[in-house]
């Protein structure tokens, strides 16, 4: 029997009701799920009440859900905490929903890190496990990850932006491929490098490349938001203060950010810690990820505090499966899943800047 006097807590679990769909399903251009170009509806008895719910899509014949995942939680159980999780919370609301006859098998096979947020693919049945890691499978073994091959995922990221001359440095980065390469085996924070090095550590193992495209930078009216102090004294609250931390005096100065801005992110690889590691590469870091030089984002609700990074899975696509003859395995379709959020925790800040310019 061990015991921990001090577990790892994830209180933001507790902030969302897990039995109930994401309000921007609600709202035009928030939050939305298509198979097949046909656009899903909300079920009535799935209506979120006080608290905002996770549930993007359910599909129980074919065995997956897409949950709206909050920042600061793991998808899977720690060494300490066996309960705080994206998985344990899923379980414990379909088993509250349907009893027994919940099902018994819960696994993430696309897994995200405690601090992003987003879109989050959970099977429900082995066989739909099975059939998204043959389709990832099918897209490493050429490479570079090809939607027509597997799975598309497209990241929203806000990041800081130190001197006003970056921003047209990363604008002119846009749609091109962005080669680093890191061991993955190596200690966070991991480095990445422009050119492959020569010289390897044998416990670490070799270099691997890492490939990604910035698709988009900035929104329709603005491309960066300026996050300096006006004032320079303690009533100066600005978008830094509401980003980092209300309590900091300067946050932006003491971490030498002028501006953030809000950039889309396609991994045409899938290496840990590479979206976050390649932005930083790039002088760029993305907010709130301490380890890689964007600052400490501090979240208080209810007594307790948590930390958020600014990065978000805000496009998944995959082939939708069917049933073969025999119905023991899923086979794929003409069809297409398309899931896509338009706002992150972030998104209300920036217009409250924009109206504020």
């Amino acid at each position: 029997l061990r015991v921990h006097y001090v577990p790892d807590r994830f209180f933001v679990a507790y902030e969302v009701d897990w039995k109930k769909y994401c309000k921007g399903l609600l709202l035009d251009g928030c939050t939305s799920a298509y198979i097949g170009g046909a656009k899903q509806h909300v079920p009535m008895t799935g209506l979120p009440d006080k608290k905002d719910g996770v549930l993007v899509y359910e599909n129980d014949e074919i065995g997956f859900t897409l949950l709206n995942k909050p920042g600061g939680m793991p998808t899977n159980s720690t060494k300490t905490n066996h309960a705080e999780d994206v998985a344990s919370m899923y379980a414990a609301a379909l088993k509250e929903r349907h009893g027994d006859k919940s099902t018994k098998h819960i696994s993430i096979p696309l897994r995200a890190e405690t601090e992003m947020h987003g879109l989050l693919l959970v099977s429900t049945k082995r066989e739909f496990c099975s059939y998204i890691n043959e389709q990832l499978q099918s897209a490493r073994s050429n490479d570079l990850l090809d939607e027509n091959l597997g799975v598309a995922k497209t990241y929203k990221c806000l990041v800081c932006i130190k001197k006003p001359s970056d921003i047209d440095r990363i604008e002119k980065l846009m749609n091109r491929d962005l080669t680093h390469w890191v061991n993955v085996k190596s200690a966070c924070p991991k480095t990445f490098t422009r050119t492959k090095p020569t010289t390897t550590n044998p416990k670490l193992g070799d270099w691997q490349k890492c490939v990604m495209r910035i698709t988009s930078i900035g929104d329709e009216k603005f491309r960066a938001a300026c996050v300096s102090s006006k004032y320079n004294d303690s009533n100066d609250y600005t978008l830094a203060h509401r980003l980092w931390d209300p309590r900091m005096e300067m946050p932006a100065e003491d971490l030498g950010v002028s501006y953030v801005m809000q950039i889309d992110v396609q991994l045409l690889t899938a290496k840990p810690h590479q979206i976050r590691g390649q932005l930083a590469a790039l002088g760029c870091p993305i907010v709130g990820d301490v380890a890689y030089g964007g600052g400490s984002c501090v979240m208080r609700m209810h007594h307790h505090m948590w930390q958020r990074m600014a990065v978000q899975l805000c496009h998944l696509e995959f082939i939708m499966p069917e049933w073969n003859e025999d119905k023991t395995a899923l086979v794929k379709t003409d069809k297409k899943c398309n899931f896509h959020l338009n706002t992150a925790w972030w998104t209300e800040y920036l217009n409250d800047y924009e109206r504020s310019i």
